[in-house]
Formats: structure tokens, sequence, C-alpha cells
């Protein structure tokens, strides 16, 4: 198994659009069943989000708890974050070594930069960053990868998505082999970090008496 490397790490920015949009469908296929399994992720820094053996994780991830979020909100709030990250990507000279930029600062601005995305993702990316950030209301194809599965289904497509197609392909293998074996390894570094602050306990307890 190769190291893991952070967005930051692998200078992500500078990859070509037709690489970012492989990416991003990645990243969406990932975060789609995080979904499916209750869980959000509470970080799209570019520093928390991980390559590793060809697939990206996030390394901020927690359980949707409903009797305090909405599974819609907590999804919603997931989609715009994505796709914040997108936004930040695209565009040109921007470092992400800052950070995501503020959503509203974005959503408002958003027709100013529109022409940063590819042809195909303009309408997405318009009704995340702008109506659904606006209508706090998730729009009719909240995930990028239905999206373009959807265009691609219709015929509507632009672009020459041959090579998101095979991405697409790709990313439900990971999801349905790896999305397991990925949040055992969080249960399990979790698990460990949490008898180590016990056992730390228990020995401070013990020699104070």
């Amino acid at each position: 198994m190769e190291r893991s490397y952070n967005l930051i790490d692998i200078d992500f920015a500078k990859l070509s659009k037709d690489e970012k949009r492989q990416s991003f469908i990645m990243m969406d296929l990932a975060l789609k069943e995080i979904h499916k399994k209750n869980y959000k992720v509470d970080s799209f820094a570019p520093s928390d989000i991980y390559y590793q053996d060809g697939f990206y994780f996030y390394d901020e991830v927690t359980p949707i708890n409903n009797n305090i979020d909405k599974k819609e909100d907590a999804v919603l709030d997931d989609i715009i974050g994505l796709s914040n990250l997108a936004f930040c990507s695209y565009l040109p000279s921007y470092d992400l070594n800052n950070g995501l930029l503020n959503g509203k600062v974005v959503s408002e601005q958003f027709d100013k930069f529109i022409s940063i995305f590819d042809q195909d993702d303009k309408e997405y990316y318009k009704a995340v960053l702008v109506d659904a950030y606006k209508n706090h209301k998730l729009p009719e194809n909240p995930y990028y990868s239905d999206y373009i599965m959807e265009k691609e289904k219709n015929g509507t497509s632009k672009s020459d998505n041959k090579n998101l197609a095979k991405s697409t392909l790709a990313g439900r293998l990971y999801a349905d082999d790896n999305a397991q074996a990925g949040f055992s390894r969080i249960f399990f570094l979790s698990c460990m970090v949490t008898s180590m602050i016990i056992a730390f306990i228990g020995l401070a307890l013990y020699f104070l008496k």
C-alpha cells in the first residue's frame, strides 16, 4: 500500500481540468457512500482530503446525529463543501494552502467566475453554490457523479466524458469494495486513541491513590 498524500502534498491545483473533474467524481462517490452509512464529512479543507492508491478519502468523518442534524441538511452542507473545493481548485492562481473561500462570497460572486468550469459542469455548480446555498435545499441532482452520469445517459454532454465515465466506473468499484475498509480504518484508529486515553486516566488515578 502506498503512502497517503493530501491535496496540498500532490499540488492538486496544478492538475489539468480533466484530471480535476475525474478526481471530483471520485470524491463525490466516496461522499455518497459516507452519506449512505449515515456519516458526514467535517472538513473539506485541502489538507484534510487524502489521495492513496488511486483513490481519495476524507480524514474527518463523523456520524450524523439524527437528534441534532437533519440528514438532508448534513448532505447539503457536504455537497456545498465539496463544490466549494471545486470552485477554489478551478480558480486560476488560487492557493489551496489558504483553505476554502467563504461560502457566501462564492455564492454572491459565482456568476463572475462561472467560466472557470467545464461547459458541462456550469449548471451543476450553479445549482449547488448559488441556488442550494441560498435556498438551503438540495438540488435535483445533489451528487456530481449522478449529474455527470445523467448527462452521459441522455446524450446532452457537450464534453468528451469517456475518461470521466471510466473514472465513474472505477469509483463505483472502489465505493462498493473499499468503503467498509475505510470506515474500519477510521474506527480502529478511534478505538486505539480512546483505549490509550482510558489507560492513561486509569494509570493517573492509580498513582494518585
